[in-house]
C-alpha cells in the first residue's frame, strides 16, 4: 500500500516536473537564428533600456525601432558563423574576353577590408598579398590570404562592384560533398570559384565561426530628415550654430543632449564683462562706446530641466 502511494506521490510530481524542466529548454533556453542573411534577435533584447526611455516618453512613443534605425547598405545585422563571401570584380578597361573576376574569401576579410578594390588580370590574389597589400594576421596557418580568385585577362583592369554572403548549409546539410572535409573548418583557399554559377565546396570544408565585426544592426536617420522644417525656421542663433555642427558632422548627438534626459556639458567663451562709456544730459543717456574685456571660459553642466549642477572656475585666456 505505502509503495503504491509512493508511485502516486512521484507520479504527480513528475507531471509537473517534466513539462516545467522541458519548457526552459523550448522557451527560456532557446535561442535566436544569427545566419549570414541576418539575425532575427529582436531590438529589445539588448536595447531594453532605450525602449523604455522612449515608449515612457511624450512625442516619440508610438515610434518603432524602424522609424529611427534603417538597415544601412554594405552593412550587416549580424556575421554569419559556416559562410563565406563571394567578391565580383567587373571589367573597367574595355572589350575582354573576362568580363568579371570573383573572390571567394571570409567574412572577416571582407569587413576587415582586407581585399583589392581594384587588381589588373595579370595578378593574382596570392600575387596581390604578397605585395603587402592584405593584413598578415588575417592569413591562413601557412601563410596564405584566405581566398581563391578566378583568373584574369591580362592588361584589363577589375573593379570591386558587390559581394553575397554565401552560406555553406542548405537546410542543416554542408555543400562540401566530400564525406572526409564535409563537417571540418571551411578552407577559403580550396572553394572551387565559378564566376558563371554556383561555387563547387567538395573538399574545402563547411564550418567557419566568424566574429562580428560591422555594426550589427542599423544606421541611425539624422533628427534633421524629421525635423527640418523646424530646424529652418528657428530664430535662435545658438540653436543654429547646434544645428549646423550636426549637420557637417554627421551626428545626432548635439540633439540628443538637449532633448533627452543626458546632462549636457556647455563650454563658454565670453567677455568678463562688458563695459559703455555715455554721456548724459540730465534727461537722455547716450552711448558713446562700448568693449569687451579680456574673454573667459567656464563649463556649466546641466540637465534637461535647464538646472545647472555645476559650474567651473573663471579661466582667463
Amino acid at each position: 500500500m505505502k509503495l503504491l502511494w509512493v508511485l502516486i506521490a512521484l507520479g504527480g510530481i513528475s507531471i509537473w516536473l517534466i513539462p516545467n524542466t522541458l519548457s526552459i529548454f523550448s522557451g527560456g533556453h532557446s535561442y535566436y537564428n544569427v545566419d549570414p542573411v541576418g539575425s532575427q534577435v529582436p531590438c529589445i533584447k539588448c536595447h531594453g533600456d532605450i525602449q523604455l526611455e522612449i515608449h515612457t516618453g511624450f512625442i516619440h512613443k508610438n515610434f518603432t525601432c524602424s522609424d529611427c534605425h534603417r538597415v544601412q547598405k554594405g552593412v550587416q545585422y549580424a556575421s554569419g558563423d559556416n559562410a563565406y563571401e563571394r567578391l565580383i570584380y567587373v571589367n573597367i578597361t574595355g572589350p575582354s574576353m573576362i568580363g568579371n573576376r570573383v573572390l571567394a574569401t571570409t567574412i572577416q576579410n571582407y569587413q576587415n577590408g582586407n581585399f583589392p578594390t581594384s587588381i589588373s588580370g595579370e595578378i593574382t590574389i596570392d600575387q596581390w598579398a604578397a605585395a603587402g597589400n592584405d593584413k598578415i594576421e588575417l592569413r591562413d596557418q601557412n601563410g596564405f590570404y584566405k581566398g581563391s580568385m578566378t583568373p584574369g585577362e591580362a592588361g584589363i583592369l577589375y573593379n570591386y562592384e558587390k559581394e553575397k554572403k554565401i552560406s555553406t548549409y542548405i537546410n542543416g546539410v554542408p555543400l562540401d560533398m566530400d564525406n572526409l572535409t564535409r563537417f571540418g573548418m571551411l578552407d577559403t583557399r580550396k572553394i572551387n570559384v565559378n564566376p558563371y554559377g554556383s561555387d563547387d565546396l567538395t573538399g574545402a570544408g563547411a564550418n567557419e565561426i566568424t566574429p562580428g565585426l560591422l555594426a550589427h544592426a542599423s544606421s541611425t536617420i539624422l533628427c534633421t530628415e524629421c525635423h527640418s522644417e523646424y530646424l529652418i525656421n528657428t530664430p535662435d542663433i545658438i540653436h543654429e550654430a547646434f544645428i549646423k555642427y550636426g549637420m557637417e558632422h554627421n551626428t545626432n548627438d548635439n540633439c540628443i543632449a538637449c532633448h533627452t534626459a543626458t546632462a549636457v556639458s556647455i563650454n563658454w567663451t565670453r567677455p568678463s564683462t562688458i563695459a559703455f562709456e555715455t554721456n548724459s544730459n540730465g534727461n537722455n543717456i547716450t552711448i558713446v562706446n562700448t568693449y569687451m574685456t579680456k574673454p573667459v571660459k567656464m563649463t556649466t553642466f546641466g540637465n534637461m530641466s535647464a538646472d545647472v549642477i555645476a559650474i567651473s572656475d573663471v579661466a582667463n585666456d
